[in-house]
């Protein structure tokens, strides 16, 4: 039996499906890029964005192409209804500049985010990077 057990109670637990396989992505943050590579137990899968199709395609922005201020704004108002603290990111391009990410914290403390979890930034090729293609 599957379940949590307290004194006097049992409450089932449902089986919990990867989140890709009901048609909906893990959590709040954007999606990293519509189609992309999972690595699991040495197995490479393929995955999309959830009801990804022609129609849907253009409905899709990465996480890097989307308006972080948006994304801070919208965390705001979700932190009102959370009593704790929800795990956010920021996700960044390579042409951010220091003073534009503190901005985003303020913005972030402004609206009431409690905590900024990961500062996600773009990979560089090792072409485009001066320090790697020494």
């Amino acid at each position: 039996m599957r379940g949590f057990a307290m004194p006097g109670f049992w409450l089932p637990l449902p089986p919990v499906p990867p989140p890709f396989s009901i048609g909906t992505s893990a959590g709040l943050d954007p999606i990293m890029n519509r189609f992309f590579l999972e690595e699991k137990k040495g197995a490479i899968l393929p995955r999309v964005a959830p009801e990804l199709s022609m129609d849907t395609y253009w409905y899709y922005k990465s996480a890097h192409q989307m308006d972080q201020t948006w994304s801070v704004r919208a965390a705001g108002l979700r932190q009102r209804h959370i009593d704790q603290a929800q795990s956010f990111n920021f996700w960044i391009t390579n042409e951010y500049k220091m003073s534009e990410l503190l901005n985003l914290y303020t913005l972030a403390w402004e609206c009431g985010v409690k905590t900024i979890y990961y500062v996600r930034s773009k990979a560089l090729d090792p072409e485009d990077c001066e320090s790697c293609s020494a």
